[in-house]
């Protein structure tokens, strides 16, 4: 997401200025219609018309404020100052008319084509704020979901796509890298956190379609998988577990990890299945690791 913060002193004299000379043309548009056009018998200003217009007005100038007082993506900014500057200075317009009395290529051509090019513009950077929320909720919702070293699913939408897939079945895979503390007291957090993105790597690269790979926390991980048969479950974990003996981050670090297997039960909710592929992994450390287990 676009950090405003650093263009703050910047963007501010730039609409100081900005706002300085759109000021000057409308003070000059205003003295114009003053002093060089005839005035009407009898101003409508404070008619019916006039303050629907007046109205108008205050809502265009109250939206400029906004708009340059919000930092604002510099496209949604660009459009949105150019459209609101033209449809004011046909608002300015449209009240002086009012007063005075227009001639036709002023009214017809001047202040009606400015309005219509103003709304254009201004609809322009409504469409370009509508994108630009539209890439942060993406930015929002992949950071509340994956995983930020490793790029994985994290626990909580691990536990939502289970959620969804056990009404179909499903299968799970538990890792836990053995003796990874040793990796981070030797070689320090660095070369550990290399590690961990390398198994997120591999177990991407493994994943079925279908399958989910997540990282629940620390150097446990999990693949979340469709419904499928022991031989084949059994057969993707060895070759995750031989993958990551065979990886290699830098001289001397050398990794394994033990792997719990699970099919889901009929009537079995994910918690259960996890429950018991818990204590297969571990079983699987307790029996000499770099190994898979089956759940009970």
């Amino acid at each position: 997401m676009p950090d405003f913060s650093e263009k703050k002193p910047y963007l501010l004299q730039h609409r100081r200025r900005f706002m300085l000379v759109l000021g000057i043309l409308l003070l000059a548009e205003i003295l114009f219609h003053l002093l060089w056009l005839p005035w009407l018998p009898q101003s409508w200003l404070f008619s019916v018309g006039g303050l629907a217009e007046l109205t108008v007005l205050a809502i265009i100038v109250l939206m400029f404020w906004g708009a340059q007082r919000e930092p604002l993506p510099d496209a949604a900014y660009n459009w949105l100052t150019c459209g609101l500057s033209l449809w004011l200075v046909s608002a300015v317009a449209d009240i002086m008319d009012e007063v005075v009395e227009q001639p036709r290529w002023l009214s017809a051509f001047g202040e009606d084509l400015m309005r219509v090019f103003g709304m254009v513009l201004v609809a322009g950077g409504v469409f370009s704020l509508m994108r630009h929320a539209r890439r942060v909720h993406q930015q929002l919702q992949s950071l509340a979901n994956t995983d930020e070293l490793t790029g994985l699913f994290n626990r909580r939408h691990f536990n939502r796509l289970g959620a969804d897939m056990q009404r179909h079945g499903l299968a799970l895979l538990l890792l836990d890298l053995d003796h990874f503390k040793q990796v981070n007291d030797t070689f320090g957090h660095s070369v550990g956190d290399e590690v961990l993105q390398e198994l997120g790597r591999i177990l991407s690269l493994h994943c079925p379609p279908g399958g989910y790979p997540a990282r629940l926390g620390g150097e446990e991980f999990a693949v979340l998988l469709p419904a499928m048969t022991a031989g084949r479950l059994h057969d993707l974990a060895e070759q995750i577990r031989l993958a990551v003996a065979a990886m290699c981050i830098k001289p001397g670090v050398r990794l394994t990890t033990s792997v719990g297997m699970g099919c889901l039960r009929s009537g079995e909710t994910l918690e259960q299945l996890q429950q018991r592929t818990d204590r297969a992994l571990y079983r699987a450390k307790a029996l000499g690791r770099n190994r898979s287990e089956w759940a009970d």
